[in-house]
């Protein structure tokens, strides 16, 4: 005597639905009925069922379909495993912004951070007083790289171009421009900023992962040529205060900009060049689309953002 064992890939599983049915109904119509079923198809599918588990495993005795002992022992089993099944295709994980505790780590540059968590971090103390944000260096420019690290919910990222990702999802919350700043009174801006003083006086180079070139450096290579970078630096926010002693350019988000001519003495000056705007984003990988929490903070993201109202 010997036993074959049979592997779940062997069988279609919809037949176990089918054999549920008709274990409960012990009627074709009625089990047929209550899987969308003509009894012509299920009487079809049963044969398919009966010759792959080698079986009759249900009887048609005074109109009632009896199971078999071996039907008896796969409905035993099959009664418990199948709420199990349906129970993981819909589960979820609770998520309640007023009690959850739990923590969301971001890696962000600081003008990612100036951005958005002055707004943000209001709407969580009032929503979500228990959970906990840690924000973490943004070590890549790439946010599909930095989320290749598990420990990672999301990247706030800043980008001229958006693209697409079979892996990574983004939504945008903000956009803007730039412009050029200097200090106050610069002796050679007395009649504005024009693009021959832009070429001649020396600038910043703001690059958060140390590159040779920005924005700014990529439009004047189109045009042949290339500007004087007197000081490279990876903070926005601090290049307007590291001006304020030279006579140096720094090229700057204008939301920057505006928001320091109000702390230091700078002079705010339209860039007198053609630069693309930029869009800020945050990423986070698909995987963890399903997320609850997850979901929450990008709601909140999507609501408190100034482009809802455009």
């Amino acid at each position: 005597m010997y036993n074959i064992q049979m592997k779940l890939h062997q069988i279609d599983l919809n037949l176990l639905l089918l054999f549920d049915a008709l274990y409960r109904h012990r009627s074709v119509s009625g089990a047929a009925d209550e899987i969308s079923l003509s009894q012509s198809a299920f009487s079809h599918a049963l044969s398919r069922l009966r010759a792959r588990l080698d079986d009759e495993l249900f009887i048609r005795s005074n109109n009632v379909m009896q199971p078999t002992l071996k039907a008896e022992l796969i409905a035993e089993k099959l009664s418990r495993a199948l709420p199990l099944m349906q129970q993981a295709l819909n589960e979820t994980i609770e998520f309640d912004p007023a009690t959850s505790e739990l923590e969301f780590k971001f890696t962000a540059t600081d003008f990612t951070q100036f951005s958005l968590l002055p707004t943000l971090m209001a709407a969580v103390a009032e929503q979500a007083p228990g959970i906990k944000l840690t924000i973490l260096p943004a070590s890549n420019p790439s946010p599909a790289n930095q989320l290749e690290n598990a420990k990672i919910d999301f990247v706030l990222g800043f980008s001229h171009e958006l693209q697409q990702s079979k892996t990574i999802a983004r939504q945008t919350w903000d956009s803007g421009d730039y412009c050029t700043v200097a200090r106050s009174n610069h002796p050679a801006l007395q009649q504005g900023l024009s693009f021959e003083t832009f070429m001649q006086l020396s600038h910043v180079l703001i690059a958060p992962w140390g590159e040779k070139s920005g924005i700014v450096d990529l439009h004047l290579a189109k045009m042949g040529l290339k500007r004087k970078i007197a000081l490279q630096m990876p903070s926005v926010l601090v290049a307007p205060c590291s001006i304020i002693n030279t006579d140096l350019l720094v090229t700057i988000p204008r939301v920057v900009a505006e928001y320091c001519a109000q702390q230091i003495d700078i002079q705010i000056f339209e860039t007198p060049l053609a630069i693309q705007g930029y869009q800020l984003n945050i990423y986070w990988h698909k995987l963890n689309s399903a997320n609850a929490g997850q979901r929450w903070i990008c709601q909140t993201i999507d609501k408190l953002s100034p482009l809802c109202s455009h």
